[in-house]
Formats: structure tokens, C-alpha cells, sequence
């Protein structure tokens, strides 16, 4: 397995890498399924790759509600982001999505689940991302869990010269909690700040997916304007197609088994969507658009 994108120390936001063996058919599978696609669809597919952005990564600690991971998964999409983890503390935690609200939002997506918060951090760390804890408005009912220097960016201060700068120069992954709680205790020795959303009614929390959007359009709308490292490369573009393309193409697996089975292993590795995984001890992407699925 080499490298074939920047290394973790680059200041470039995304990276990706391909086995060795595999490199000489980066590209095939696009020439293979293309006419399996209208041409509508595929400008479209190629409109929304252009805007993806891995510059910001969302964790979920203990969301299990199908209601609320399906309204989380069409907000990642939506606001053109790629990546996001689910955390489960319970390994017999049930995860479900509703197909009415998801509306086949994640198969445009890549969400993986973790057990482990210390595994999460280090696999954000390693992956070059800042940890931002998001916050309940006050901190009040999470505020004895962490360290006070701890660093505090709420989105009214979005302007400051501090924050143009962390957001500018980081990747920046957002932990989301229960609305209980909030983020668990653990993530203290990890966070590098927190956010939190500016409430003004008697309400002191909202929903996940609520609380989500309004802080990605937020970061997104800065990204932006200030011409941050925002789009994936032209090579992650393509890899990303042909990910979409093995994904959501019924009769893809089967062309290909019979057709073009030279291209089998590279057609399972693009559709996985491993070249976006290096040397991370991950479980297996959930495939989420089936509403009975447990993970």
C-alpha cells in the first residue's frame, strides 16, 4: 500500500491513498459505468464532487434514533461535507434511518462507526483535524468535565481574527453529544476548543441535526469567503466518482463480474471507499439507506 496524495503532515485538506497493485485501473470503473448513467445524472454527480468538502468532520457520540441519524445524514450532504463518524459506547446500541427523511442522502456519503472514543481522537489527530467540542450554550451543565484552558469559539465570534486564523490553517472535526449532556467527560484530554450556538428563548438545547446545520452553514459560508483549502483535489474528485458510480448503480456488481472482471478487486476497494482510510483501524462503512440495518 503507498501514498499516492500529500502526507498527514501537508496543509492541504484531504489525502488519499491506493494499493499498489490496484493504481494501474484508477479511472476504469468511470469508463465502465458511464453509460449505465443519464447524462443528467452524471453532470449532476459531477456538479456536487466539485463542491464536496473534507475540511470539516462530524462525530456523533450515542445517536441511535432513526428519526435523527437520518436528518443528520441529509445535513452532511446538504451543506456538501463527505465525512462523518458514528460513536457508540454501547455495542448493542441499534442504528436505524428512516428512508422518508434520509431520502438516499447517504450513499453520497462516507460514515463509519467507532467504539472508542480515544480511538476516534487518534484517528482525528493522525488525520490531521483540530477537535472541537460543540457545546450546550452555556456550558453550564458540562463545564465541570473540562479543562478551563480550553479555548472558547462560539459562533458570534466567527469574526475574530483568532478564529479566521484556526479555521484558515485546520481541518476541523465537530463532536456532537447528547442534548442531555453533552459530549462525554472523555474528550477533555483531547479538545482543542469547543462551540456552541447562541440560544435566546427559554430552550437550552436543540436537536442534534438542527445544531449541526446551523454550525456547518456557519463554517461552510466562512470557508467560502475566505478561500480556505475547502474542494477536494481533481484526483479525489474522480476517486469520489467512481465511488458514487459503484455505489448507486444496481447492476454495477454484476456487470462487472461478468463483463469486466479484471476490474473486480478495484471496483470492491473504490466502492468501499477505503482510499480514504490510510493505515486506520476503522470498522466497515455501514451501508445506511436500509432502515432494519443494525450495526
Amino acid at each position: 500500500m503507498i501514498w499516492t496524495g500529500p502526507t498527514t503532515s501537508c496543509d492541504s485538506s484531504t489525502q488519499y491513498f491506493i494499493p499498489e497493485h490496484l493504481k494501474n485501473d484508477f479511472g476504469k470503473i468511470d469508463a465502465a459505468l458511464r453509460s449505465f448513467f443519464t447524462e443528467s445524472r452524471l453532470a449532476k454527480m459531477e456538479k456536487v464532487a466539485d463542491k464536496r468538502s473534507r475540511k470539516v468532520l462530524t462525530v456523533f457520540e450515542n445517536t441511535h434514533h432513526a428519526h435523527n441519524i437520518s436528518a443528520i445524514l441529509r445535513t452532511i450532504d446538504a451543506f456538501g461535507f463527505l465525512d462523518l463518524f458514528f460513536l457508540y459506547s454501547n455495542q448493542e446500541m441499534r442504528f436505524r434511518t428512516a428512508d422518508t427523511i434520509d431520502r438516499g442522502a447517504s450513499q453520497w456519503l462516507m460514515p463509519k462507526r467507532l467504539t472508542s472514543i480515544e480511538n476516534c481522537a487518534n484517528i482525528l489527530k493522525q488525520n490531521g483535524y483540530k477537535i472541537a467540542l460543540v457545546s450546550l450554550p452555556d456550558f453550564s451543565r458540562t463545564s465541570e468535565y473540562y479543562a478551563k484552558n480550553i479555548p472558547s469559539f462560539a459562533s458570534n465570534q466567527f469574526s475574530s481574527k483568532d478564529f479566521k486564523n484556526f479555521i484558515g490553517k485546520n481541518k476541523i472535526a465537530l463532536i456532537f453529544g447528547s442534548e442531555l449532556h453533552g459530549v462525554s467527560p472523555e474528550w477533555k484530554n483531547h479538545a482543542d476548543m469547543y462551540v456552541s450556538v447562541q440560544m435566546f428563548g427559554f430552550m437550552e438545547s436543540l436537536n442534534v441535526s438542527v445544531c449541526a446545520g446551523i454550525i456547518l452553514q456557519a463554517l461552510r459560508e466562512f470557508m467560502e469567503i475566505n478561500s480556505c483549502e475547502l474542494y477536494l483535489s481533481e484526483q479525489e474528485k474522480k476517486l469520489v466518482l467512481e465511488h458514487w458510480m459503484a455505489k448507486t448503480c444496481s447492476s454495477a456488481f454484476e456487470y462487472i463480474s461478468n463483463r469486466k472482471s479484471e476490474l473486480l478487486p478495484w471496483f470492491e476497494f473504490v466502492r468501499s471507499g477505503k482510499f480514504f482510510q490510510p493505515s486506520i483501524n476503522l470498522n466497515d462503512s455501514p451501508r445506511l439507506s436500509d432502515k432494519t440495518k443494525v450495526l
